[in-house]
């Protein structure tokens, strides 16, 4: 597994808390964490795809947002899924979701992390089944 740049402690304590393999790469300027096999719920084409973080230069200051997803994901009920477009990254076309928080779910400096990002990324896969 590529470690090209080093998480946080706490960061690399979580994601092996949660028993979830990644890898931190660089690409152009760019620092990315991947989570291979990320599980996706019932209800999607995939069970599990890779989930990609794009981690800004002042994190954790500054926020993480969206998520890319290789394979792309569809929902077997053949509805659509909002804002989605495609990225490439590590020689792949990723699915870029338009995620973002809120006023009323701002990204809080000294608590929000990686994992409580993951929270959000798991939230978002929910809603899309509703």
């Amino acid at each position: 597994m590529r470690k090209q740049f080093q998480l946080s402690e706490e960061d690399e304590e979580c994601l092996a808390a949660l028993g979830l393999e990644w890898e931190a790469i660089v690409e152009g300027n760019t620092k990315w964490l991947v989570v291979r096999s990320y599980p996706i719920p019932d209800g999607y084409n995939h069970r599990q795809a890779d989930a990609a973080l794009r981690i800004p230069p002042s994190y954790p200051d500054a926020q993480i947002d969206m998520v890319y997803f290789f394979p792309g994901l569809a929902l077997t009920s053949g509805k659509g899924i909002r804002q989605l477009t495609p990225h490439p990254l590590e020689g792949k076309q990723y699915q870029q979701w338009s995620r973002h928080r809120t006023a009323q779910n701002p990204w809080r400096p000294g608590l929000d992390s990686i994992c409580t990002h993951l929270l959000q990324v798991t939230n978002w896969l929910e809603r899309e089944l509703a």
